[in-house]
């Protein structure tokens, strides 16, 4: 007889001391070393962009795109958008329809030189894109706050006092604000950043039962990007009615909106764009999916076709099949991993699960983007807690954190050569983070085996 051993979680005050000091040297240290020690232009940080994320200061990422097809829309006759816009003009307007909805909600709540469209002009104060832009950052922080105090409680029993609890959530903020995929998302001006905190909120509604308004906000998040609906199989798996209902109907309505405003042929249209995103991918470094690390590696010996390091305007690499065949086939086994995953008696809220999944269709989509990984902050809250009693898994997951939230730009030195895998290293901080929420965490106590 052996016995299987996990330690206890710390007390609260050690806890909060050790969050704090792991944010100094991840958030603080780690950056200075990484300026200090690399050349330029390959010292930047995410700092600087936490900087930004301070004076509010965006980009036209997705605006910019998003204003030329509703620009397109309105002026052209038939007014066809990804025919023209994207395979024409290759301008890489990548969403729905129904995501021109958010810019033209700001359009019509502010006059033209208030709404960020183009990054040529200079704008004397805050646009609306970066008020709200900041406004669903915070979002995301509060949540992730909330889900992180909610697991200590279930899983270690905290009663806290709420001095601790307020410089918990204080140190939950500043990890936020070192996060990389999350101020990067804000100073790009793109419209993930909304999907983050729709996402951060729609799992704290999600761990606290509210399963209606999780679907609704999933259903949300559908309209933005498409790949959210497969939240829709597998709470049908999972029998979860309330929630795959609410993502329908909210889903159903924006789709139904949608096609009142630009007609059936533009939602056709986007078809061939999904595809061809599907088919081919992107070779350029911040594309961390497996088929931007598969794209890098053929960069090696076609550096022109496949280009890692030069931003393609309108251009993709070309088809490769063992690229699309490699990439679709592990995003296949990822993605019914995650679907067909059993429950777990220590998850009874299914709240890793919904974790699981989300991680899932993420790394599983053929461009994911340094951006779209700031999904995982509030998921590495729900994580930590469930880590505490295991300095194993509290390592593996600390590993995944400091390859998450950090820019290592001097991965960059190896692009022309086999060693760049290595920069696909968000890739691999989020496969760590996935393993973990597919593996069970210790038991609480000695148990024989």
């Amino acid at each position: 007889m052996t016995a299987r051993l996990s330690t206890a979680c710390p007390n609260s005050a050690a806890l909060t001391r050790s969050l704090a000091v792991f944010l100094l040297l991840n958030g603080l240290l780690l950056n200075a070393l990484i300026w200090i020690a690399s050349p330029p232009p390959y010292n930047e940080t995410t700092l600087r962009h936490s900087w930004d994320v301070l004076r509010i200061v965006g980009s036209d990422d997705s605006w910019g795109a998003m204003a030329i097809a509703l620009d397109h829309f309105r002026s052209s006759e038939p007014p066809s958008i990804y025919r023209e816009v994207f395979f024409d003009h290759k301008v890489k307007f990548q969403y729905p329809p129904s995501s021109l909805f958010a810019l033209t909600a700001m359009q019509a709540l502010a006059p033209p030189e208030r709404v960020r469209t183009t990054d040529q002009d200079r704008y004397a104060w805050p646009t609306v894109n970066d008020i709200a832009g900041l406004l669903f950052l915070v979002l995301t922080a509060a949540a992730t706050a909330a889900l992180l105090e909610r697991r200590l409680r279930q899983d270690c029993g905290y009663g806290d006092a709420r001095t601790l609890i307020a410089l918990r959530i204080a140190i939950v903020f500043g990890l936020a604000l070192t996060f990389y995929p999350l101020v990067k998302a804000f100073t790009l001006g793109q419209i993930q950043v909304w999907i983050n905190g729709l996402f951060a909120v729609a799992l704290l509604c999600w761990a606290t039962g509210r399963r209606v308004a999780s679907g609704a906000l999933l259903g949300l998040l559908c309209l933005i990007k498409p790949h959210y609906g497969l939240f829709v199989i597998w709470a049908l798996l999972r029998k979860e009615w309330r929630f795959a209902f609410a993502c329908i109907a909210v889903a159903s309505a924006g789709l139904i909106a949608a096609l009142a405003a630009f007609g059936w042929s533009n939602h056709f249209d986007y078809l061939p764009v999904l595809s061809h995103l599907a088919e081919r991918g992107e070779a350029y470094y911040p594309n961390h999916s497996v088929n931007g690390l598969l794209n890098r590696l053929m960069a090696v010996d076609a550096p022109d076709l496949y280009r890692n390091l030069e931003w393609g305007d309108g251009s993709f690499p070309p088809f490769n099949r063992f690229v699309y065949w490699t990439a679709t086939i592990s995003s296949a086994a990822i993605l019914l991993l995650a679907l067909l995953r059993r429950a777990r008696a220590d998850d009874p809220n299914r709240l890793v699960d919904f974790c699981t999944m989300a991680v899932s269709c993420t790394v599983a989509s053929p461009i994911a983007w340094e951006h779209h990984y700031g999904i995982l902050l509030p998921v590495f809250a729900v994580v930590m807690a469930g880590a505490l009693r295991s300095p194993a898994r509290l390592i593996w997951l600390a590993v995944s954190y400091v390859l998450a939230s950090n820019y290592f730009i001097a991965t960059q030195l190896l692009a022309s050569t086999y060693w760049n895998v290595i920069q696909s290293y968000l890739l691999f901080a989020a496969l760590i983070l996935l393993v973990l929420l597919h593996l069970r965490p210790p038991r609480a106590s000695a148990m024989p085996s």
